[in-house]
């Protein structure tokens, strides 16, 4: 596979067997920074595999990743979600009767003595979504908004920025 230097994402020669069948044999797939992918195939033809595989669901046998350039080795989602690989499926799995700002932070709420910083999540949450041009209320519970808007809130918590700590905006 040739590696364009506007690749984010390369997944080249990923091979993953289960007993009695090769699930993916030298699979390479990249991604380039704002591209948007459909993968399409029969049931069993590998889609999911090959995604639990970038998203550390599951260990491949085979190959490798490299993301802006750099080999890496997701070792489980919680690694993946780490270095801003994540997945959202068709079910957005989200707590509803959280607020917005909530559910980006869920787990990860800023703290200090302890104490979730409530008002410093809000900012951060706002923050975050002005990436996406959306301008919501975060303390607003996450039900009472579209499903497209539940969505960007699975999604957002998988940008790197965020993830590392740094100040999303």
């Amino acid at each position: 596979m040739q590696n364009s230097s506007n690749d984010i994402l390369v997944a080249s020669g990923i091979v993953k067997t289960f007993p009695g069948a090769i699930a993916l044999n030298k699979v390479d797939f990249s991604l380039r920074r704002g591209e948007v992918h459909a993968l399409l195939g029969e049931n069993g033809a590998g889609k999911s595999t090959l995604i639990k595989c970038i998203t550390g669901a599951y260990r491949r046998d085979a190959g490798l990743l490299k993301l802006d350039g750099e080999e890496i080795d997701p070792r489980d989602t919680l690694d993946a979600q780490k270095l801003g690989i994540g997945t959202v499926y068709q079910e957005v799995n989200l707590l509803g009767n959280l607020s917005v700002a909530e559910n980006l932070f869920l787990g990860r709420q800023p703290r200090r003595f302890g104490l979730i910083q409530a008002r410093e999540m809000n900012k951060r949450a706002h923050a975050l979504l002005a990436q996406y041009s959306i301008d919501i209320n975060v303390s607003a519970a996450l039900e009472s908004y579209s499903v497209a808007i539940q969505q960007v809130v699975a999604i957002a918590p998988c940008r790197r920025s965020f993830r590392q700590g740094a100040d999303p905006r």
